[in-house]
């Protein structure tokens, strides 16, 4: 080999072993940044977080008052053992200008951080709704450490704060059976629904559909429900009580809905999982129940004779005979499930109607969503009105149709009232 030659093979080599020490130089220097621990935060030094109640300030001196219910989980801890511990969450309160300003001003009194990846709730005081909730909510869908899939609710003559300090029975964490008692209704009887802060978001693209959220109320002592013996009392003194769904506009609470109505606004928003229906009998005296198994609903926009929109409301039904207090009707043949159902289909009929002309006349507030559906179905004739949609919305004529299929009675046939 050549004298020229043996010195390039150096030199190559040389680079490449530089070239391996640059590399590896590299590594070392970026390993701190590519760590998966940056964000290292230990349990026992956070205070998660699990609902949020917000009220105005007593004093008048701050916009609001900030109450998080928190989780004590060594108490937790000992309730799963079998052992007697004391309650399985506290409370803080802050006053403030803003929900992050109450959220810091906290940390003069905990010893933990707190930490709201595990928050399942926001509570508003029907007072802070009347003012408006969407500054409420920006917090919540900004910052990504709250999730946006907590549920809203507002307290109807309480406080947010008395809500979140009452102790209750059925759920050693209070806040759990609040959410679980909205889902199970609607699960059940549909007064009422899940509303989450996602979807009130959603509310603010086109459309110019208002905001709806369940309320509830305290039924009993309030002051004696912050204690355990609240849940040592049968029944307890004081309990939450979910009350009927609460009416926006422009995000400031208008008024509440009646009960009738409120369930009408479910079958309206297509949130009926099941629920019950009350008729009295198809040919004599006494009354039965329709167990409502399986809904679906669709609207239809069509263009009137005037130029403005108006709206089908299509609802199909799946349901079953319960209970029957009718004598000497035989159920198990097949034309009485026929005029059962038809009975059914009107009396739903009028239960939806009239929550509309309660929407369009009383509260002149569009939370059907109808906007939307114009602003999605008919483009043409929404940029026609939408600009007076506010003034359109209460003159719209609807139709409500609804077709029920009654699947069967049970395993008897005629009633046992005599």
């Amino acid at each position: 080999m050549s004298k020229g030659s043996t010195n390039a093979r150096n030199r190559f080599l040389a680079f490449r072993k530089i070239g391996r020490k640059l590399v590896l130089a590299w590594i070392i220097c970026m390993m701190p940044l590519l760590s998966g621990c940056w964000d290292l935060r230990y349990l026992d030094r956070l205070g998660v977080v699990l609902a949020l109640g917000v009220d105005e300030d007593p004093s008048g001196k701050n916009k609001l008052e900030l109450t998080v219910q928190v989780v004590l989980p060594q108490n937790v801890a000992a309730e799963a053992k079998g052992s007697i511990g004391g309650t399985a969450v506290t409370t803080f309160t802050e006053k403030g200008d803003t929900l992050f300003e109450a959220i810091r001003k906290m940390s003069t009194k905990t010893s933990r951080r707190l930490f709201f990846s595990h928050t399942q709730m926001l509570i508003i005081s029907e007072k802070m709704a009347k003012k408006g909730i969407y500054p409420l909510v920006d917090l919540i869908e900004r910052n990504p450490d709250i999730r946006t899939d907590i549920s809203v609710i507002v307290t109807r003559g309480v406080r947010a704060k008395d809500m979140l300090q009452l102790t209750t029975q059925m759920e050693s964490i209070p806040v759990n059976q609040l959410r679980e008692m909205v889902e199970v209704n609607q699960s059940a009887y549909a007064s009422g629904y899940v509303v989450k802060v996602k979807e009130l978001t959603r509310l603010l693209g086109g459309g110019k559909q208002q905001a709806v959220l369940p309320s509830v109320r305290i039924e009993g002592n309030k002051e004696e429900g912050h204690s355990n013996d609240n849940t040592n009392s049968i029944p307890a003194k004081a309990i939450p009580v979910l009350s009927t769904m609460a009416v926006f506009r422009e995000g400031k609470l208008i008024d509440y809905l009646k009960p009738r109505d409120s369930r009408g606004l479910s079958w309206l928003q297509n949130k009926v999982e099941s629920t019950v229906i009350k008729m009295g009998c198809p040919e004599t005296e006494g009354e039965l129940i329709v167990e409502v198994q399986d809904t679906a609903t669709v609207y239809k926009v069509k263009q009137g004779p005037d130029g403005n929109p108006t709206i089908e409301v299509h609802i199909s039904v799946v349901g079953g005979i319960q209970e029957i207090m009718c004598h000497g009707v035989n159920i198990s043949d097949e034309k009485v499930l026929v005029t059962v159902g038809k009975m059914t289909s009107k009396a739903i009929e009028e239960e939806v109607a009239g929550t509309i002309n309660s929407l369009q006349k009383k509260f002149r507030s569009d939370v059907l969503g109808w906007g939307k559906e114009v602003y999605f179905n008919e483009p043409n004739i929404w940029r026609k009105i939408e600009g007076d949609w506010e003034d359109i919305f209460p003159q719209v004529k609807s139709k409500v149709i609804c077709s029920t299929t009654i699947t069967g009675s049970g395993i008897r046939g005629e009633s046992i009232s005599k």
